[in-house]
Order: C-alpha cells, then structure tokens, then sequence
C-alpha cells in the first residue's frame, strides 16, 4: 500500500482550512445581509444627538396573524423588563379579542432617549419572525429646550414685575384699598411663577424620557393583504370617491336646476293664460 506524503497530506490540510474559512465568510456575510434587510423594514432612524432639546415621540403600528399578537406583545414586554425600570418601563397596555381571526393590541413605553430608536427598530424583527410586518413608524418631536428658554424669560419678566409692586407697596402713604390691590397684584404674579415652574418641569421630563407606542393589528376582510381583500378595499376608496363627486356636483347644480324649473313653470303659465275676448261688431 502506498503512503501518501508529507506534501500531500499538507495541501489537503490547508484545502479543507481554506474551505471552512470560506463557509464561515459566507455565513457572516448572508448574517449581515439579513441584518441589513431588517434596518430596511425597521421605519426611520433618528438620533437624538442630531436634535437636542428635542423631545421625541415614536408611535410603530404592526399587522400580524391574529393568533400572534399576544406573543409578540409579550416579548416586547420582555425586553424592556431586560432593561430595567431605569431605562426603561412599561405605561399602557391593552389587549382585544373580537373572533378568532380579529385582534388588536397597544402596548407603551417610555424609554431613556438614547436608547429609544434602537430598542424600537429591533422590536420589529419579533414582528417579521411572527410573520408580519411594520406597516407605519412615525417620529415626532417637539423643541422643549426652545419653549424652556421661552419660559425661563416669561418668569424673569414676572419676577421683575412682582419685584417693583413689592417696592411700591413698602412705600408710605399707601392707603388701604391701594395696599390690598398691590397684594392681589403680587399673589397673580407668584401664581403665573407657579405655572411657569411646573411647565419648565414638564418640558425637562419630555426630553429626559421618550414616549414609544406599539399598535397591534390583525388582518381584516377591507385591510387584507390578499388579492379578494384588496380588491374589496380598491372597490370601495372607488365607492366612496364616486358618492363624494355626486355629492359636490349635485351641491353646486341643485340650486341652478331649482331657479330653472321655476322660471320654466312661470313661463308655461303665461303661455296658458287665455287673451281678452275680441268684441263683435254691430250690424
């Protein structure tokens, strides 16, 4: 039997090397690329390092089977519970059942602001794994630093304004009708301060904390997915268009029509009028 050599066994060596490492690249390049498809279908990326001051809100809307909206609702709920209480806690949530195949769920968070975007783009591959899909993801924001700053020189102008009643006040010579009116005068300021306090607080907390919403939805008969229910959903938007045409022509053309029927009417009726008797001449 003939033995095969050194040279040989090495280069078979480094092949089946080779080969692994060629399957290990494969197999992190399709990983990427499905990770990269999943950002894709993960709705719009926003950092808040490119808005501060800006206190953001995430609503998501999903559609799933209906007999899969529970479980992914639950595994929402369970990563933000991996997070903690610090970074995030669950507000709201809510569950329907309306027959077998009609569900529909809320589910809300808030959430620390950096992590926000994130943990709302990767709750979407629970979504896809269930068999559904993220049909709308909307990001609004308010400037809560600009409306801070608004207020902040509202409460100097209030604090000043309370400052020279209080001068005035603490002059003699006031009388008492005049002194009680300075103090009604002070106390609305220092209740406008108040307000104007609670509100900066408010704003602070909207930045500090951001608002995700979850919606949960299963297919229905007018919104399906398949060619019968959008068939259904194409003919009555088409429905619905034609009905809102006849009712804008018919509000433009009714009170034309009406002035010309009774113009039409009076004008038979002059027709009909019968003329004066001709008198007969005498013989």
């Amino acid at each position: 039997m003939r033995v095969p050599s050194p040279t040989l066994i090495t280069i078979a060596i480094a092949s089946l090397a080779l080969s692994a490492c060629g399957e290990k690249r494969s197999d992190e390049s399709a990983a990427v690329t499905s990770a990269e498809a999943a950002k894709d279908t993960a709705g719009p990326a926003l950092s808040p390092a490119v808005a501060p001051g800006v206190a953001f809100r995430f609503d998501y809307a999903f559609t799933l089977p209906s007999a899969a909206i529970s479980g992914v609702q639950r595994e929402h709920a369970a990563a933000c519970a991996k997070l903690g209480l610090s970074r995030c806690r669950v507000t709201g949530m809510n569950y329907e059942q309306n027959g077998k195949d009609n569900a529909s769920a809320q589910l809300s968070f808030l959430l620390a602001p950096d992590i926000a975007q994130t943990f709302a783009s990767d709750s979407v591959a629970a979504v896809e794994q269930a068999e559904g899909k993220l049909e709308t993801a909307q990001v609004s924001g308010e400037n809560a630093d600009a409306q801070i700053r608004l207020s902040q020189s509202e409460s100097a102008g209030i604090e000043a304004e309370a400052k020279r009643i209080e001068a005035r006040l603490a002059a003699p010579g006031l009388s008492a009708s005049e002194r009680t009116e300075l103090q009604s005068q002070i106390a609305a300021l220092r209740e406008q301060l108040r307000g104007k306090t609670q509100q900066r607080q408010s704003l602070e907390q909207s930045i500090a904390t951001t608002p995700v919403n979850f919606s949960y939805s299963s297919e229905s008969l007018i919104a399906g997915q398949g060619t019968f229910g959008k068939a259904v959903g194409a003919s009555w938007s088409s429905l619905q268009g034609l009905l809102a045409f006849l009712a804008l022509v018919g509000g433009v053309a009714l009170p034309w029509l009406a002035v010309a029927g009774l113009v039409t009417l009076a004008w038979r009726r002059l027709r009909r009028k019968p003329s004066p008797a001709m008198p007969v001449p005498s013989e």
